[in-house]
């Protein structure tokens, strides 16, 4: 059984209080997918932003420098690259 196809520029099936019934009516007996009707009103949380400490700097690896590690501001070392390996000191 296929899902019913969209056309550019037209709104999906299901969208809006009568599409419900579509949706209902595309689902039904297929027993892998349910589908249950809701308010519409189901919508995620936005979720915090990221926010990231600034207790690292950056440093530019000798032998890779198109790859930069994040080192801890206190620590001075030896730091060794991550894709070859190669100690380095700063």
């Amino acid at each position: 059984m296929g899902l019913p196809s969209v056309e550019p520029g037209s709104s999906a099936p299901g969208a809006g209080p009568s599409g419900t019934t579509e949706l209902a009516a595309a689902f039904r007996g297929n027993k892998n997918v349910t589908f249950k009707p809701g308010s519409g009103r189901d919508m995620p949380e936005v979720p915090a932003s990221l926010t990231e400490s600034d207790d690292l700097r950056i440093v530019a690896l000798p032998c890779h420098d198109y790859e930069p590690v994040k080192v801890s501001d206190n620590s001075s070392g030896p730091f060794h690259c991550l894709l070859c390996g190669t100690a380095f000191a700063v």
